[in-house]
């Protein structure tokens, strides 16, 4: 049964964080802070009534659902059979990318780094709004940027320019504020001789920082756009990005293409 289809806010919460720490005893005062943080509500009552409640969700599900709730010690624990997470198959991509990256293994790296974008399908739990899951959605942000930022620094060694496009459009829906992702799309836009797009894309840039940092361009990024625009990019190559400078914590990351005749 899709969890967003259940009426009961609190039983989905639980059942959402219970899955998560599944195979393992949640202590009550755990669950009191998770689900109930600033209440001053009887939430040991509260949470007997969420437990009662997601059992009573389990079991109406036909042909049963293979997944217990059970009280043991001081908390509570989920038992199930069989279940799959995208967030742990996620988090096992992102491990096995560092592990590949560590040992030099680049092909093994850049599958695993595929591998972890495929799964990542939006913020995780898009529209819950606990503290908790929160903090795993920002996780799960600063890994997929990390895992898009290695695939765009890769299409920049193999002077791909429609690959780094695709994998800075992506860096960019994921985090609209990343400066050198506009800073890569006006040069490979200029490359191609794409003016509109360079002007188009530089406009966002100004907006988006404007409108959410409330600061502007770097005087890198109008460099650049002024190159792309007077046609001084065009048949020129992306080549690897320079090493990240700490000019402005917003823009951490992979710096912009370096521009080589």
């Amino acid at each position: 049964m899709p969890v967003e289809r259940w009426r009961a806010g609190k039983a989905r919460n639980l059942f959402q964080f219970l899955v998560l720490n599944r195979g393992h005893v949640v202590p009550r005062e755990r669950l009191y802070e998770v689900l109930w943080p600033d209440s001053d509500t009887d939430r040991s009552t509260s949470l007997k009534v969420a437990a009662h409640a997601l059992r009573q969700i389990l079991g109406s599900c036909p042909g049963g659902t293979g997944v217990e709730i059970v009280y043991q010690d001081v908390g509570y624990l989920l038992r199930c059979a069989e279940i799959c997470v995208d967030a742990e198959e996620f988090e096992a991509a992102v491990d096995a990318a560092r592990e590949a990256e560590r040992t030099g293994d680049t092909g093994g790296a850049l599958a695993a780094h595929h591998r972890a974008i495929s799964l990542y399908q939006g913020d995780f739990l898009n529209g819950e709004t606990a503290d908790w899951v929160d903090e795993q959605r920002q996780w799960t942000r600063a890994m997929v940027l990390r895992s898009l930022h290695h695939l765009r620094a890769d299409a920049m060694l193999r002077d791909d320019p429609r690959a780094v496009v695709t994998w800075c459009r992506r860096i960019l829906s994921v985090d609209p504020y990343q400066e050198e992702a506009y800073q890569n799309l006006l040069v490979v836009h200029g490359m191609l001789g794409e003016l509109g797009q360079v002007r188009s894309w530089y406009d966002l840039c100004v907006q988006r920082l404007r409108d959410g940092l409330d600061v502007g361009p770097t005087g890198r990024t109008r460099q650049i756009r002024d190159l792309a625009l007077t046609g001084r990019l065009r048949g020129r190559r992306a080549s690897a990005p320079r090493p990240a400078s700490p000019r402005r914590p917003a823009a951490r990351g992979l710096q912009p293409l370096s521009l080589t005749a």
